[in-house]
């Protein structure tokens, strides 16, 4: 695997991770920070599930090398 191959497909995948967290971060919290089960949410939550274990797939047979290449390269400093 090369650095353009791996940002090429991690980039969207956390995209929608950010995407779906942010979607799960509107929903109401009670007092003891707990949310409400709905439907909605939980299509909300399996949404968000399917793309973060797609993210952790492809970081687990992704070698350090490339991650390490990857996260030099978007530091953002």
């Amino acid at each position: 695997m090369t650095l353009a191959l791996y940002t090429e497909l991690r980039n969207p995948i956390a995209k929608r991770v950010n995407t779906y967290s942010e979607i799960l971060n509107t929903f109401e919290k009670n007092s003891s920070g707990m949310v409400e089960v709905t439907e909605e949410f939980r299509a909300a939550k399996n949404s968000y599930e399917l793309a973060f274990n797609e993210l952790r797939a492809l970081n687990k047979f992704t070698p350090n090398s490339i991650k390490k290449a990857y996260s030099r390269a978007n530091r953002g400093w």
